[in-house]
């Protein structure tokens, strides 16, 4: 919101310099992002939050800025009798439906001449950012800016049957705003007709069959209050933000609308000529009362950190427009102005009092406690969990927790059914994600474009599904993300290679860091996101706890990453009752430890991890080490085969092993793997 101090210093005294002004504002919560300077007057660029409507307009912040110094508002000149007798034009208001319009106020003038608005306001619209257009356009946005409430000017001549109906549109109706656009409405939208037809789609935007031209001299005042969330949702489904519906979907003034009409009547008799020609109508079916909340000082106070004297509470309201009645010490029933319509509980009011006693003047201090606070269950395996994979080189990313409908259909969850949002501000927040893997990938992706192509990811965080009974449940879920090499790339390792091996690795670690010294990793299919060529889960005595791999060539195509990521994601709440067993000791063996390498043949179908399950099933209590150390596919290999080079490790811990004792257990397990698996002996 753009705020000109010569325009600001009609409604407020202003002793202070512009640079001072922006410092104060922005410490009451009215950022000051710039001052510029328009015509040799400063302007005030404001952030005005979302839930702050009442500081969209000069008279607002003149609210503020007198509540700040302790001055007083000076509000403008308005009309003060607003109905003539006998009238001379007679018009009708009809409101169809109260709930989506609660008011509707309307005056009509005539006599107006149409021209150009005095240099005064076309500088003052200029420097506020609105493009001046003529005075009768100029002056309701003119009221618009200084009294926050939009109004909108019918040619009353153009309304087919003198009279304005205030209804929802008929589902597929058409209508062509004043842009140009002609836009389909559905049954949701509030639609102003004349009886006849659309005129004005409420609170967004008016039509171009009713617009003011130069020949018009009969003008309809509108003035109206409309359900903030039926704006919000017509904008929104129209594609169309305006002055106007920024306002209504944030809040108007529902008291605002008279003043706003009068204050408009007045500059429209000054400026075009025009008197009224029909008396003041409002429609008002159901009067809405103000706010009421109960404050307690004491709660303020526990809830701030610092003591406020009840003197301090009651002038500081006082001077934001609440009333207050006393019901007791240091307890009041507050009265909120209908301009704040962001109150709603005590906190709210707490928080007027907080910004205006100073957040730089709270101390930061703990909240008091009557227990020592203890680690949740899962804190100790997800703390160790963390620090493993940073230790791996990878950091943490924080994801939304939520998703769209690509991702649903692109990385569908292992188990469960979705959970859709009632009201989703996006198409992108629709559902609450069910898995981490898509957020990671975009976050990849996002590293790409920026010309980062080591990416090293991990989340720790919740996804949901639909538990028993289809009610949400959550559980915690870990995903890695990895591509683009594990180590960097330098005079040593001149290839930066990040592979199916480098995942299964940090999985691995992970693990065993947590003390889980048995599990498998086992070829999986069906998984859609994952290459099927590269894809395994992972379990621990049976139960599947997590799956990885290469994401999937159709997917690497369509988001368009021009290297291979690799992903795995693991059940959390799985995992945690496996984790950080009891410590067993041993003492240390007295006796040495002989290893055997042997190189065998096998069909390349055949999944080491199915090997080496077979192998250690033999139950060979002097067996305590088997590893794969050499893959061969070469020279002098058949085709169909790989040679596998395993290095067994045998011990007993009550005496030295003979070389006549290691070969019978070599003897047997070859045995073993020709019988099983047809393997071959490869002799080097």
């Amino acid at each position: 919101m753009k705020i000109s101090l010569e325009w600001l210093q009609d409604y407020v005294e202003i002793r202070e310099s512009p640079q001072k002004l922006k410092e104060d504002l922005s410490m009451i919560g009215l950022l000051v992002e710039s001052i510029e300077d328009f015509k040799g007057s400063p302007v005030l660029e404001i952030e005005v939050t979302s839930n702050r409507p009442d500081c969209l307009s000069y008279l607002g912040i003149a609210r503020e800025v007198a509540a700040l110094y302790g001055r007083t508002v000076r509000k403008p000149p308005q009309k003060d009798k607003l109905t003539i007798s006998p009238e001379r034009i007679p018009y009708e208001i009809v409101i169809k439906d109260p709930i989506l319009c609660p008011r509707y106020v309307a005056l009509l003038l005539d006599g107006v001449k149409v021209a150009d608005s005095p240099a005064w306001m076309q500088a003052r619209l200029e420097a506020s950012g609105m493009r001046p257009l003529n005075n009768v356009v100029d002056i309701t946005n003119y009221v618009l800016l200084e009294m926050g409430h939009p109004l909108h000017a019918f040619d009353f001549h153009k309304l087919r049957q003198a009279k304005i109906v205030v209804a929802p549109a008929v589902s597929g109706e058409k209508i062509q705003t004043l842009d140009g656009v002609v836009r389909q409405l559905d049954e949701q939208m509030l639609l102003i007709n004349d009886g006849e037809g659309g005129v004005a789609i409420a609170g967004v935007m008016g039509g171009l069959n009713s617009e003011i031209s130069s020949t018009t001299t009969h003008v309809l005042l509108e003035s109206a209050y409309f359900d903030p969330g039926s704006i919000r949702r017509t904008s929104k489904k129209l594609g169309l933000s305006t002055e106007a519906s920024y306002r209504f979907e944030r809040g108007a003034d529902w008291d605002n609308t008279i003043p706003a009409i009068a204050r408009a009547c007045f500059l429209m008799e000054q400026i075009t000529g025009g008197c009224i020609a029909g008396s003041l109508k409002d429609i008002y079916p159901k009067k809405k009362e103000p706010v009421r909340i109960r404050l307690n000082g004491d709660h303020a106070n526990s809830l701030l950190g610092v003591k406020l004297e009840a003197e301090f509470i009651e002038s500081t309201l006082e001077r934001l427009g609440f009333q207050l009645e006393a019901q007791g010490e240091n307890i009041w029933t507050v009265t909120c102005p209908t301009y704040r319509a962001d109150m709603e509980v005590e906190a709210d009011l707490i928080e007027e009092l907080a910004r205006f006693y100073g957040y730089q003047n709270i101390p930061a201090t703990l909240p008091p406690s009557k227990s020592i606070g203890s680690h949740s269950p899962t804190f100790l395996v997800e703390n160790a969990i963390r620090n493993i994979l940073i230790g791996q080189g990878y950091s943490e990313a924080i994801n939304l927790s939520f998703a769209n409908e690509q991702d649903h259909r692109e990385f569908p969850p292992l188990e469960g059914e979705r959970i859709a949002v009632r009201n989703p501000l996006t198409e992108d927040t629709q559902y609450m994600r069910t898995s981490l893997i898509p957020s990671l990938v975009r976050s990849a992706k996002r590293n790409f474009n920026y010309g980062q192509n080591q990416v090293l990811l991990f989340e720790i965080g919740k996804v949901y599904y639909k538990g028993p009974h289809g009610a949400p449940s959550e559980r915690n879920a870990i995903g890695i993300l990895g591509t683009g090499g594990f180590v960097g790339q330098n005079w040593a390792n001149p290839t930066a290679v990040y592979d199916f091996f480098h995942m299964k690795g940090v999985l691995v670690a992970l693990l065993r860091g947590i003390r889980i010294r048995t599990f498998d990793v086992e070829p999986i299919s069906g998984m859609t996101w994952l290459n099927p060529a590269e894809a395994a889960v992972v379990k621990i005595s049976g139960e599947s706890i997590g799956v990885l791999g290469a994401l999937a060539p159709e997917l690497q195509d369509k988001y368009k990453l021009r290297q291979v990521i690799y992903l795995a994601e693991l059940d959390f709440d799985r995992l945690i009752p496996y984790a950080f067993p009891p410590i067993q000791f041993q003492p240390l063996p007295k006796y040495p430890s002989v290893e055997r390498d042997v190189s065998i043949l096998v069909g390349k179908e055949l999944a080491y991890q199915a090997l080496s399950r077979g192998i250690l099933g033999l139950q060979i209590p002097e067996l305590v080490g088997l590893d794969l150390i050499d893959v061969y596919e070469g020279e002098k290999i058949p085709p169909g085969k790989v040679s596998l080079t395993l290095r067994f490790t045998f011990q007993d811990r009550e005496r030295t092993l003979t070389v006549d004792r290691v070969q019978g257990f070599i003897d047997t397990i070859l045995s073993f793997l020709l019988k099983t698996y047809g393997a071959e002996l490869r002799f080097l």
